[in-house]
């Protein structure tokens, strides 16, 4: 039998018993540490990286190529985005520079796994979930084609935001048939982990004043369909991270994202979707450890 998320909410805390992510209105309670707020250069968990085995003189040097026509403005942004992350990332003193069509960043230690996290697109959409007759025929043949069994690694499909598509939740082996998006990065203002009760590591989203209405426009329509219909999936770079049923409208501007996050994955996930979105997509070239 399937198993379904689902989105509920109430005037202040939410509890929903289900199997996987959850998404729901944020709670004002939390157990054990302290929420990590990742807003930008200021905020950062604590160096990683430097292991047993890893000299304190180490460095690490990763080379981004970008997409070719770039321009000066994308560029910057891009850079400046970047550098917000490794703060975020914990990559203290790290350097990330722009050296024509292709950047460049050093941080110490061996970060050889943050380096090629930071790089990610970091595109979060969410998309309704649609039922196979409302789908296109390209659609369908696109999610016919779709292998998503989590030992799959493949890449997810390219999608444009306007339109229609198909993705995978590899954790869950699940593809979905989505429509376009109808909440975008953009409207997301800010977003951080913490320690949810019951002891799961959550998001939490706070959205834009122009978010929120959105948000709760269109959960109040999804909570009246049937399932699939009723389902909002939360797509990170074209990657389903969770497709929860909606149960009622979502008001306040708040929700929460639950599943089987380890601290460091809730972490890392507040900070790529803090920073938003990179202007550009870029593809990680070398990346080298010198000890």
């Amino acid at each position: 039998m399937r198993s379904y998320r689902r989105v509920s909410a109430t005037s202040l805390a939410v509890a929903v018993m289900a199997v996987g992510s959850l998404l729901t209105a944020c709670s004002s309670d939390s157990s054990g540490d302290d929420p990590v707020a990742l807003k930008g250069p200021g905020a950062h968990t604590p160096p990683t990286g430097q292991g047993s085995g890893t000299p304190a003189s180490a460095r690490t040097t990763a080379t981004y190529t970008l997409d070719t026509g770039t321009g000066a403005v994308a560029l910057d942004e891009t850079v400046r985005r970047l550098k917000a992350r490794a703060a975020a990332f914990g990559l203290d003193g790290a350097v990330i520079e722009a050296h024509g069509s292709t950047i460049t960043a050093q941080a110490p230690g061996d970060a050889t796994d943050k380096l090629r996290q930071i790089a990610a697109t970091a595109n979060l959409l969410f998309r309704p979930v649609l039922t196979d007759g409302a789908a296109t025929p390209e659609v369908r043949k696109a999610y016919a084609t779709l292998d998503c069994s989590p030992k799959s690694h493949g890449t997810a499909l390219p999608s444009i935001s306007s339109q229609p598509t198909a993705g995978c939740d590899r954790d869950l082996g699940q593809k979905y048939l989505l429509g376009p998006a109808a909440i975008v990065g953009t409207d997301v203002k800010s977003a951080k982990s913490q320690l949810a009760t019951g002891g799961q590591w959550a998001v939490d989203l706070d959205f834009t004043a122009a978010g929120s209405a959105k948000f709760a426009a269109i959960t109040a329509t999804l909570s009246q369909q049937t399932s699939p219909a009723n389902q909002f999936a939360i797509v990170l770079d074209g990657d389903v991270l969770s497709a929860p049923m909606v149960q009622q409208a979502i008001t306040g501007g708040q929700a929460q994202i639950t599943g089987t996050f380890t601290r460091q994955r809730a972490v890392d996930l507040a900070a790529l979707i803090s920073s938003g979105a990179l202007p550009v997509r870029l593809t990680v070239g070398s990346v080298t450890v010198q000890r």
